[in-house]
This record gives C-alpha cells, sequence and structure tokens, in this order.
C-alpha cells in the first residue's frame, strides 16, 4: 500500500513538474528586431503590410506630447536598449485609422503579436495594467511572459565613456548669442533618454577637434514644459512634426533621433554651414 501510494505521489509530482515545463510558450520576434534598439514610427500602410505578412513584432502606440506618453516612452526606450531590440511605434490618432481602433480604446498602449494576430496589449485604463507602465522592470516582466529577449552584451567603448555633465546644462533663450564663425546648435532632449544620451556622447567626441566651429545649446522638454513648449515652436519654424526626441537643429538642417547613421550628417552640416550660419531663433526674432 505504501509502495503504491508512494508511486502516486511520485506521478503526481512529475506530472506538476511536466505541465510547468509546457507552458513555457514564449516565442521571438522576427530576427530583425534583434539587431539594435531603434524604435521606429510605423504608417498605416506599413502596418497594414506586417499584418498581411503576418509578422510578429511589437508596437508603442503613444499620443504625441503627452505626459504619460513620455514616461512610458522611457521605460521603453531603456528596455529596448537593455535587451538590443527593436519595436514600432504609432500615434494614437494614426492607430484609430487601423483595425486596431476597436481594440484599443486608450493611450499610451503597447501590443505584441505573433504571426500577424495580437497576442496581449497593455490597457492604459486597467488598474491590473499599471504596474508595467511604471518601471523597466515591471514592463519586462509583462513583455517576457510572451517574448524571448537576451540581456545586451557589453556596451561599447562609446557608451562607457563619461559624459562631461556640463553639456546637460539647459540653455536659456537670452543667453543665446550670435556668432558668425560659430553655428548655435539647438538640442531637444529628455532625461532618460538613451538616444539622447549616446547624441551627448557624441558632442563630446568633436568637441576637442570642432569645438570651436559650434555652441551646443541644450534644452530637456520631458520634465520643463517651457523647454517643451520651445520645442513645438522651433520645430514649426523649422516646418517640422516632432514627435519624440531627441530633435537636434544645426543651419538649415533638422534631425529627428539618433544614431551611429547620423554622426557623419551632422558633422557635415556643423563643417559646412558654421561660417555665418542660418539660426532658427535669431531669424525669428526679425
Amino acid at each position: 500500500m505504501k509502495k503504491n501510494k508512494k508511486i502516486l505521489l511520485t506521478l503526481f509530482v512529475l506530472s506538476i513538474f511536466l505541465l510547468a515545463g509546457c507552458n513555457k510558450n514564449t516565442f521571438k520576434l522576427e530576427e530583425k528586431y534583434y539587431k539594435d534598439s531603434t524604435i521606429n514610427e510605423l504608417d498605416i500602410e506599413s502596418y497594414n503590410k506586417l499584418i498581411k505578412d503576418k509578422e510578429t513584432f511589437a508596437i508603442f502606440i503613444y499620443q504625441p506630447l503627452c505626459t504619460t506618453s513620455y514616461e512610458f516612452n522611457k521605460v521603453i526606450t531603456n528596455f529596448a536598449d537593455n535587451h538590443q531590440i527593436s519595436f514600432y511605434k504609432m500615434s494614437f490618432a494614426n492607430m484609430k485609422e487601423t483595425n486596431l481602433k476597436d481594440k484599443v480604446k486608450y493611450y499610451p498602449s503597447f501590443i505584441i503579436y505573433k504571426d500577424g494576430e495580437i497576442i496581449d496589449y497593455l490597457d492604459a485604463n486597467s488598474d491590473e495594467d499599471t504596474k508595467y507602465y511604471k518601471t523597466v522592470s515591471g514592463f519586462k516582466k509583462w513583455f517576457t511572459t510572451y517574448v524571448e529577449v537576451t540581456e545586451k552584451k557589453g556596451n561599447t567603448s562609446t557608451n562607457n565613456e563619461k559624459i562631461d555633465e556640463s553639456l546637460k546644462i539647459d540653455a536659456t533663450l537670452e543667453n543665446v548669442k550670435y556668432d558668425e564663425n560659430k553655428i548655435n546648435i539647438y538640442f531637444f532632449w529628455g532625461n532618460g533618454c538613451p538616444h539622447c544620451e549616446d547624441a551627448f556622447r557624441f558632442f563630446e567626441s568633436i568637441k576637442t577637434e570642432y569645438g570651436d566651429y559650434f555652441t551646443l545649446n541644450t534644452f530637456e522638454v520631458w520634465y520643463d514644459k517651457e523647454n517643451e513648449k520651445l520645442l513645438k515652436q522651433f520645430a514649426s519654424n523649422m516646418d517640422d512634426e516632432v514627435t519624440g526626441v531627441p530633435y537636434i537643429i544645426i543651419g538649415n538642417e533638422t534631425f529627428k533621433g539618433f544614431g551611429k547613421q547620423k554622426e557623419k550628417q551632422i558633422l557635415d552640416a556643423i563643417k559646412n554651414q558654421y561660417k555665418n550660419s542660418y539660426d532658427v531663433y535669431f531669424e525669428n526674432q526679425k
């Protein structure tokens, strides 16, 4: 009798173990989303193609210049950077022109797709989902319930370089001066944005050789409402629609976002325009 009980107990424990093992249903996004940590704007046509092609991907739904969206954007951006993974993003207004309008009612949201079908999404109106919005660890707990991720392998030497914190001291327009031999750079950034940190490192790296060519004027917009208004004003003057940071104005050129591919473009803009440059601030004071 005791022997039978022992066998039954062993079988029960084994079944629990097997069931637990079978409960691991995570999957990977398409391989291309594990090559870098960008968050790319998605238009309606491209979205519909992803669904038609039955892709496995993830998308952040945001409201431009919304504080809650900004805060959640920081969480997502940090998570993406930590795990070398890329997502899409789409404004809530554009989302309402897709089949998502019947599913996602509030912003911000985050949606996981497998083979073109929604697996799960975060509901901004749900008390249960609130904890997943606030921290990287909270978001990771939800996201990795479905999707496999890896820890980012060591930082590059560039990312290990310390940033001169004086670069981050925000300018005031009253103190911005026009110099015929030195171009003003207007750099709008968010505190906690890793791509902004990379941009700061880049400007630090070229300061020794090209510091006499430019003045870096920085404006933090996630926590400073006045700087946020300034971003809108400057972007409008440059005929740009800006949905996030970093946003950089150099002479008559603008740069949305930042990555290795933009470094040469930014340096070329500095070298080509530093003398008698167009200046968006002083031009609009006339």
